[in-house]
């Protein structure tokens, strides 16, 4: 009897062990967001929804800039400005004061909400997402978020997905066809689903002042610079219906950074996937100009102060 029990625990143990690894292996397939709580915390950061979180590739700012920025962006439901991403970007900031670059994507969805009163933030919608919840950022594996976000979905491990990838610089590559015919599809199908939101979502003041709030935390550990991605022209049409003032808007907070850079006026200039996100060869673009915009205030700041 006594062997059975010791033959027992120790083939519980190989089990547990076992499945330990597999967890502290989960790789950027398994989940679009897991790695972005897992990796250690960071100097220099992105942040914004989905189109920050796909479009803008740290690898390229790298090349340019010669920093390591690590993409913190996540989605429309679950970052946009709010108490919540903001303390989330406090957890997952180093807050050493190491001149950090830190760029902020901006566009309407960022600062409006969907419940009755727009700046009642108890009712904010990312509330009970994973940007609300998680308390630990920088740890792997990360059980919080493997029990609460990934239970029942650990097939996904195993079963790696095709069409996205989460990099380990929190950039999440996302792979589609990009045959006229898909992306039309896929187009038709996303402008109907952003033209219903307009239609529930209105500007939110609290979430204005908190975007305030996020640059004012950035600013002291280092600058701040803020970017207005390219979108499709449709999708400009229900943004400017949604906040016809937007540009204004940001217009007066831009001089609490270092600039602000509207890359509206070139959207025709790129192609995207779905009408919202870049494809990869026009978010690789995009980071360039991004990255090169940054050097030359970096550049003029420099020649300033010699």
């Amino acid at each position: 009897m006594k062997r059975f029990i010791l033959n027992t625990l120790l083939f519980i143990s190989i089990i547990l062990i076992s499945i330990y690894f597999i967890l502290f292996g989960v790789d950027g397939h398994a989940d679009p967001y897991y790695l972005k709580f897992t990796t250690p915390k960071q100097n220099n950061l992105i942040i914004g929804t989905s189109k920050a979180a796909q479009d803008l590739n740290p690898s390229v700012f790298k090349e340019i800039l010669d920093i390591d920025i690590y993409n913190y962006s996540f989605a429309m439901n679950s970052s946009p400005y709010g108490p919540e991403y903001l303390e989330s970007i406090k957890r997952k900031l180093t807050q050493k004061k190491q001149n950090g670059i830190f760029i902020l994507t901006v566009d309407c969805w960022g600062i409006t909400s969907n419940s009755n009163d727009p700046n009642d933030s108890s009712n904010f919608r990312e509330i009970n997402s994973c940007i609300g919840e998680m308390e630990i950022v920088d740890k792997n594996p990360n059980f919080q978020y493997l029990v609460n976000y990934m239970f029942g979905n650990y097939y996904r491990i195993i079963h790696k997905s095709s069409v996205a990838l989460l990099h380990e610089n929190g950039w999440l590559e996302i792979t589609l066809k990009m045959d006229s015919v898909s992306v039309n599809r896929r187009t038709k199908s996303t402008l109907l689903k952003y033209k219903n939101y307009s239609s529930t979502y209105k500007y939110s003041q609290v979430r204005f002042d908190y975007l305030i709030k996020t640059i004012e935390f950035l600013n002291e550990y280092g600058d701040v610079y803020l970017v207005r991605l390219p979108i499709s022209p449709k999708l400009m049409e229900i943004e400017n219906r949604l906040i016809p003032n937007f540009n204004y808007r940001i217009s007066q907070i831009s001089k609490k950074t270092l600039g602000y850079l509207d890359l509206s006026s070139k959207n025709e200039l790129f192609l995207y996937t779905d009408g919202v996100h870049l494809s990869k060869n026009s978010g690789k673009l995009v980071t360039e100009e991004i990255s090169k915009w940054i050097k030359n205030i970096k550049n003029t700041r420099t020649t300033k102060n010699d």
